[in-house]
């Protein structure tokens, strides 16, 4: 398969074209018909003879989609699925990512500046943290198996990765596992690789990046590995102040080097972000101001109770009590589709996945999945829950999605099986539901009045219960920066707590005449908008805890639904006049 041909493989993977080629195998671009996304597919290549290296390599292929598949953070590729083919060969099913790998960002536009340089440093090594932490040593850390999307630098390429527990070993006594130039001294040494064998390899990627060549250069391998094994690197001359970071990561003692959290930190504060009022030309205003943004959306006959912005900004979502679900082209401001009767009770609630291709709504005893754009079924319904679904969230990644109901539970689904992975008790009924934007913990809230979390990578508890509201708690929401959970009530308070401690953040937000039903953080989280009983939108700035000057009105009726679009020049609220109301930033 030299070509993207359109092959269909295990029954679902439509493939578009060819990604790059490594010693291993293949990676390609395909369509998964099942799910409706683009994927990558990492095809296995096989030596021509020698059944044991076959055997050798189908395995350490596996161990890949083991060791990244068991692995959940923003900076580590995500493992959807492997299968084999009709040659019993193994395939890979990961995340697409648009993005250059920082090989090939180096070769395209030359060295990094030393604070982008940390950037991507800081990324992988709190990746790497997450990996070490759960027994998982990478051994081939370099420029080409770092991936760059926007803000996220991804590791990729798990396969020669080590698992603490492994009881097999993959690699025969003498061979060179990793990529020579990026090789810890000791690996060259014949010891086995550890975490800080990892340190080390980062530290020689960010010295490439930064010098525009690799820390060691000789005319063949074996030069090559004889000048690595002396661990005298010529000093680096354009990485300014992340010299010491490099010395610090490429110390020839493994002891010495800093451990993953440890490089993270030095590596953030190598790359300061930058002062906003440096690149404006004049001040900005201190707070946003929104305007009545047209007429309302009208259509729906009954209470509305949620809403939702594709992550696109281009529709809109909205549910009601009678159960209906309608779609709009936020543009034209009319419906982009035939609104269905998706539930035979009230819809309570609707999320896009975060690759805009799904839409799921909850409301009767079932959660159901929607052609985003069409609003045709998409997948059989997910059944599990005994009572009605009052809240679903899709994980940052797409991988899960979370449901809470009047059963008392809080259940966790993966996307590509109709089961659910985890199922947490909740006191009383779940009223809502929240992922952290990192998709480490999962939030839920009820109606009595307590906030439960769940540590995604042990699906477990997380923390104590957080019981500071006084009646039932309506909705949950993470700030964008995932540092503050905020939840609202029964008991017309607005509370904030710290996200890793679960400290309550000062006391209630201002004062509300009624029951607070609705958040929104606003995507740049400098903006907490409230609604509920009194009819109004109340907005905050959450960092200072001060409430701006400006309270957005609804006609008549109460505010049962708040979602801000994507880039946060729109903000929309349904509830008990039955529109929708937006206004737009300005």
């Amino acid at each position: 398969m030299e070509h993207g041909d359109g092959r269909l493989v295990a029954g679902r993977y439509r493939l578009l074209g060819l990604l790059g080629e490594g010693s291993m195998g293949a990676a390609w671009r395909a369509h998964d018909e099942h799910m409706r996304r683009d994927v990558a597919l990492k095809q296995l290549r096989l030596p021509a003879t020698g059944t044991h290296q076959r055997d050798v390599l189908v395995a350490r292929m596996e161990r890949e989609a083991r060791a990244a598949g068991g692995l959940r953070h923003p900076n580590i590729i995500t493992v959807y699925d492997q299968f084999r083919d009709e040659d019993d060969l193994p395939w890979i099913v990961m995340e697409l990512v648009p993005g250059p790998s920082l090989a090939g960002l180096l070769q395209s536009a030359g060295p990094l500046s030393p604070e982008e340089a940390a950037r991507i440093g800081a990324h992988v090594a709190e990746a790497l943290a997450v990996a070490h932490g759960e027994g998982v040593v990478h051994r081939d850390i370099k420029p080409g198996n770092i991936l760059l999307e926007k803000d996220r630098s991804i590791i990729t390429d798990f396969g020669i990765a080590v698992l603490e527990d492994a009881t097999t070993a993959l690699t025969a006594t003498g061979t060179i596992v990793g990529t020579p130039a990026y090789l810890a001294p000791e690996q060259i040494r014949g010891e086995s690789a550890t975490p800080a064998s990892d340190l080390w390899s980062l530290g020689a990627t960010l010295y490439t990046a930064v010098e525009g060549r690799a820390p060691f250069q000789a005319p063949n391998t074996a030069a090559l590995l004889f000048a690595i094994s002396r661990a005298e690197p010529e000093p680096p001359r354009n990485a300014g102040p992340l010299t010491s970071v490099l010395q610090s990561l490429m110390n020839p003692d493994p002891a010495g080097r800093p451990t993953a959290e440890e490089a993270a930190a030095l590596l953030n504060d190598s790359s300061p972000a930058p002062a906003p009022a440096r690149v404006r030309t004049a001040p900005a205003p201190a707070y946003p101001v929104f305007a009545s943004c047209g007429p309302p959306l009208e259509g729906h006959t009954n209470v509305i109770r949620a809403v939702a912005f594709s992550p696109d900004g281009r529709h809109l979502a909205s549910g009601d009590r009678d159960g209906t679900v309608r779609l709009w082209d936020v543009e034209r401001r009319t419906l982009a589709a035939p609104p269905v009767l998706a539930h035979t009770t009230v819809a309570d609630s609707v999320a896009f996945s975060p690759d805009g291709r799904l839409l799921a709504s909850s409301g009767d005893h079932a959660i159901r999945l929607w052609d985003a754009a069409t609003l045709a079924p998409a997948a059989e319904p997910l059944h599990g829950h005994t009572h009605g679904v009052r809240s679903v969230a899709f994980s940052p990644d797409g991988l899960l999605l979370a449901s809470g109901g009047t059963d008392g539970t809080v259940r966790v689904w993966d996307m590509n099986s109709p089961a659910p992975v985890s199922v947490f008790e909740h006191p009383g009924w779940v009223l809502s539901v929240a992922f952290s934007p990192d998709g480490r913990l999962l939030a839920g809230g009820g109606s009595e009045g307590v906030i439960r979390l769940w540590d995604m990578t042990a699906h477990a508890p997380f923390g104590l219960p957080v019981q500071d509201h006084a009646g039932s708690v309506a909705r949950v929401a993470f700030s964008p920066d995932g540092r503050l959970l905020a939840g609202c009530g029964s008991d017309r308070t607005v509370r904030l707590w710290d996200a890793a401690s679960l400290a309550p953040v000062g006391g209630p937000l201002g004062e509300n005449d009624g029951w607070v039903l609705a958040l929104a953080f606003s995507p740049d989280g400098r903006l907490l908008a409230a609604g509920g009983e009194e009819g109004a939108v109340r907005l905050w700035d959450p960092v200072a805890r001060t409430p701006l000057d400006q309270v957005l009105k609804a006609d008549d009726g109460s505010v049962e639904a708040l979602a801000f679009s994507p880039d946060g020049s729109l903000l929309v609220a349904g509830g008990g006049d039955q529109v929708l109301r937006l206004w737009r930033l300005r």
